[in-house]
Protein backbone atom coordinates (compact mmCIF):
# COMPACT_ATOMS: atom_id res chain seq x y z
CA UNK A 1 0.00 0.00 0.00
CA UNK A 2 3.18 2.57 0.66
CA UNK A 3 4.51 1.89 -2.50
CA UNK A 4 1.52 2.74 -4.60
CA UNK A 5 0.98 5.78 -2.52
CA UNK A 6 4.41 6.64 -3.12
CA UNK A 7 4.62 6.01 -7.00
CA UNK A 8 1.74 8.09 -6.81
CA UNK A 9 2.70 10.91 -5.22
CA UNK A 10 5.62 10.93 -7.43
CA UNK A 11 3.16 10.88 -10.47
CA UNK A 12 1.91 13.73 -9.31
CA UNK A 13 4.76 15.39 -8.73
CA UNK A 14 6.22 14.93 -11.73
CA UNK A 15 3.59 15.63 -13.87
CA UNK A 16 3.44 19.15 -11.72
CA UNK A 17 6.57 19.85 -12.81
CA UNK A 18 6.38 19.19 -16.09
CA UNK A 19 3.44 21.31 -16.77
CA UNK A 20 5.24 24.50 -14.99
CA UNK A 21 8.18 23.73 -17.57
CA UNK A 22 5.71 23.65 -19.95
CA UNK A 23 4.35 26.83 -18.93
CA UNK A 24 7.49 28.70 -18.59
CA UNK A 25 9.55 26.75 -22.18
CA UNK A 26 6.32 29.42 -23.93
CA UNK A 27 7.55 32.39 -22.29
CA UNK A 28 9.79 34.49 -24.78
CA UNK A 29 11.82 35.59 -22.21
CA UNK A 30 15.43 33.21 -22.37
CA UNK A 31 15.74 33.10 -18.61
CA UNK A 32 12.28 31.36 -17.85
CA UNK A 33 13.00 29.17 -20.91
CA UNK A 34 15.77 27.54 -19.08
CA UNK A 35 13.48 27.67 -15.82
CA UNK A 36 11.15 25.57 -18.03
CA UNK A 37 13.80 23.71 -19.37
CA UNK A 38 15.19 22.59 -16.54
CA UNK A 39 11.72 22.18 -14.35
CA UNK A 40 10.54 19.83 -17.17
CA UNK A 41 13.42 17.71 -17.45
CA UNK A 42 13.47 17.21 -13.91
CA UNK A 43 9.77 16.21 -14.36
CA UNK A 44 10.41 13.74 -16.79
CA UNK A 45 13.43 12.34 -14.67
CA UNK A 46 11.12 11.93 -11.60
CA UNK A 47 8.70 10.34 -14.16
CA UNK A 48 11.19 7.50 -14.98
CA UNK A 49 11.86 7.06 -11.21
CA UNK A 50 7.75 6.14 -10.66
CA UNK A 51 7.82 4.28 -13.90
CA UNK A 52 11.28 2.06 -13.09
CA UNK A 53 9.92 1.59 -9.31
CA UNK A 54 11.66 2.26 -6.13
CA UNK A 55 13.62 -0.77 -5.82
CA UNK A 56 17.16 -1.09 -5.67
CA UNK A 57 17.69 -3.48 -8.22
CA UNK A 58 16.36 -1.19 -11.22
CA UNK A 59 19.67 -0.16 -12.92
CA UNK A 60 18.32 0.96 -16.26
CA UNK A 61 16.14 3.04 -14.35
CA UNK A 62 18.79 5.08 -12.46
CA UNK A 63 21.20 4.80 -15.63
CA UNK A 64 18.51 6.65 -17.66
CA UNK A 65 17.59 8.67 -14.77
CA UNK A 66 21.31 10.40 -14.64
CA UNK A 67 22.10 10.36 -18.37
CA UNK A 68 19.24 12.97 -18.48
CA UNK A 69 20.27 14.99 -15.40
CA UNK A 70 23.86 15.11 -17.58
CA UNK A 71 21.69 16.31 -20.90
CA UNK A 72 19.87 18.67 -18.72
CA UNK A 73 22.83 20.16 -16.84
CA UNK A 74 24.70 21.07 -20.33
CA UNK A 75 21.69 22.25 -22.10
CA UNK A 76 20.68 24.37 -19.04
CA UNK A 77 24.40 25.58 -19.67
CA UNK A 78 24.00 26.18 -22.88
CA UNK A 79 21.00 28.14 -22.56
CA UNK A 80 22.03 30.21 -19.85
CA UNK A 81 25.23 31.42 -22.22
CA UNK A 82 23.35 32.18 -24.67
CA UNK A 83 20.55 34.37 -22.44
CA UNK A 84 23.19 35.89 -20.81
CA UNK A 85 25.05 36.77 -24.51
CA UNK A 86 21.69 38.12 -25.49
CA UNK A 87 21.29 40.48 -22.71
CA UNK A 88 24.57 41.83 -22.99
CA UNK A 89 24.10 42.83 -26.74
CA UNK A 90 20.14 44.20 -26.64
CA UNK A 91 19.68 45.05 -23.24
CA UNK A 92 17.12 42.14 -22.48
CA UNK A 93 17.06 38.38 -22.85
CA UNK A 94 12.93 38.47 -24.80
CA UNK A 95 13.39 36.52 -27.95
CA UNK A 96 12.54 38.77 -31.40
CA UNK A 97 10.27 37.18 -33.48
CA UNK A 98 11.80 36.22 -36.89
CA UNK A 99 10.83 38.32 -39.53
CA UNK A 100 10.21 35.62 -41.81
CA UNK A 101 8.03 33.64 -38.75
CA UNK A 102 6.26 37.50 -38.86
CA UNK A 103 6.03 37.06 -42.63
CA UNK A 104 4.30 33.96 -42.90
CA UNK A 105 1.93 34.65 -39.70
CA UNK A 106 0.86 38.01 -41.47
CA UNK A 107 -0.01 36.02 -44.53
CA UNK A 108 -2.10 32.94 -42.94
CA UNK A 109 -3.55 35.97 -40.97
CA UNK A 110 -4.60 37.53 -44.96
CA UNK A 111 -5.93 34.68 -45.53
CA UNK A 112 -8.03 34.03 -42.64
CA UNK A 113 -9.42 37.25 -43.03
CA UNK A 114 -10.36 37.07 -46.74
CA UNK A 115 -11.96 33.05 -46.23
CA UNK A 116 -13.84 35.02 -43.71
CA UNK A 117 -14.89 37.74 -46.00
CA UNK A 118 -16.03 35.74 -48.51
CA UNK A 119 -17.61 34.00 -45.90
CA UNK A 120 -19.41 36.87 -44.51
CA UNK A 121 -20.40 38.31 -48.22
CA UNK A 122 -22.25 34.54 -49.12
CA UNK A 123 -24.07 35.19 -45.67
CA UNK A 124 -24.35 38.18 -46.77
CA UNK A 125 -25.86 37.55 -50.33
CA UNK A 126 -27.92 34.12 -48.98
CA UNK A 127 -29.96 37.04 -46.89
CA UNK A 128 -30.19 39.08 -49.08
CA UNK A 129 -31.63 36.74 -51.54
CA UNK A 130 -34.39 35.68 -48.83
CA UNK A 131 -35.25 38.58 -48.01
CA UNK A 132 -35.91 39.45 -51.74
CA UNK A 133 -37.39 36.75 -52.05
CA UNK A 134 -39.57 37.13 -49.11
CA UNK A 135 -40.68 40.67 -50.41
CA UNK A 136 -41.53 39.77 -53.96
CA UNK A 137 -43.57 37.09 -52.18
CA UNK A 138 -45.15 39.83 -49.86
CA UNK A 139 -45.34 42.10 -52.67
CA UNK A 140 -47.13 39.48 -54.86
CA UNK A 141 -49.55 38.61 -51.81
CA UNK A 142 -50.22 42.69 -51.83
CA UNK A 143 -51.14 42.41 -55.87
CA UNK A 144 -53.29 39.43 -55.29
CA UNK A 145 -55.46 41.01 -52.48
CA UNK A 146 -55.34 44.18 -54.58
CA UNK A 147 -56.72 42.49 -57.34
CA UNK A 148 -59.16 40.26 -55.11
CA UNK A 149 -60.86 44.14 -53.46
CA UNK A 150 -61.32 45.31 -56.59
CA UNK A 151 -62.84 42.63 -58.06
CA UNK A 152 -65.40 42.54 -55.00
CA UNK A 153 -65.79 46.44 -55.18
CA UNK A 154 -66.54 46.45 -59.24
CA UNK A 155 -68.97 43.40 -58.34
CA UNK A 156 -70.45 45.36 -55.22
CA UNK A 157 -70.74 48.27 -57.57
CA UNK A 158 -72.29 46.19 -60.56
CA UNK A 159 -74.96 44.39 -57.97
CA UNK A 160 -75.56 48.31 -56.28
CA UNK A 161 -76.19 49.59 -60.19
CA UNK A 162 -78.28 46.33 -61.12
CA UNK A 163 -80.09 47.34 -57.41
CA UNK A 164 -80.48 51.25 -58.15
CA UNK A 165 -81.56 50.60 -61.76
CA UNK A 166 -84.60 47.88 -60.50
CA UNK A 167 -85.52 50.49 -57.93
CA UNK A 168 -86.02 52.62 -60.88
CA UNK A 169 -87.68 50.34 -62.72
CA UNK A 170 -90.30 49.39 -59.42
CA UNK A 171 -90.82 53.13 -58.69
CA UNK A 172 -91.72 53.56 -62.88
CA UNK A 173 -94.07 50.75 -62.86
CA UNK A 174 -95.29 51.95 -59.50
CA UNK A 175 -95.88 55.11 -60.97
CA UNK A 176 -97.43 53.87 -64.08
CA UNK A 177 -99.79 51.27 -62.00
CA UNK A 178 -100.41 54.26 -60.24
CA UNK A 179 -101.61 56.44 -62.88
CA UNK A 180 -103.52 53.13 -64.26
CA UNK A 181 -105.31 52.43 -61.10
CA UNK A 182 -106.09 56.58 -60.55
CA UNK A 183 -109.06 57.41 -62.39
CA UNK A 184 -112.25 58.53 -62.25
CA UNK A 185 -114.96 56.68 -63.02
CA UNK A 186 -117.81 57.54 -64.92
CA UNK A 187 -120.61 57.92 -64.02
CA UNK A 188 -123.83 55.63 -63.47
CA UNK A 189 -126.15 56.57 -65.70
CA UNK A 190 -128.72 54.02 -63.36
CA UNK A 191 -127.55 56.66 -60.50
CA UNK A 192 -128.89 59.52 -62.37
CA UNK A 193 -132.44 58.23 -62.43
CA UNK A 194 -132.36 57.19 -66.57
CA UNK A 195 -133.30 54.17 -67.92
CA UNK A 196 -131.96 52.70 -71.12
Amino acid sequence: MSGSGTSLTLVLTGGLLVACGVYLLLAPSLTRLVLGFILAGNGLNVLILAAGGLGPADALTQAMILTAIVITLGMAAYLLALAYRTWQLSGDDLVQDDVEDRRIANAAHRIRLRRELSAQRAEYRAERKAALAIARHRRQELRDSLHESRRELRARARLERAIAARAEDYEYLEEETETDTDFTRPPNDSAGGGAP
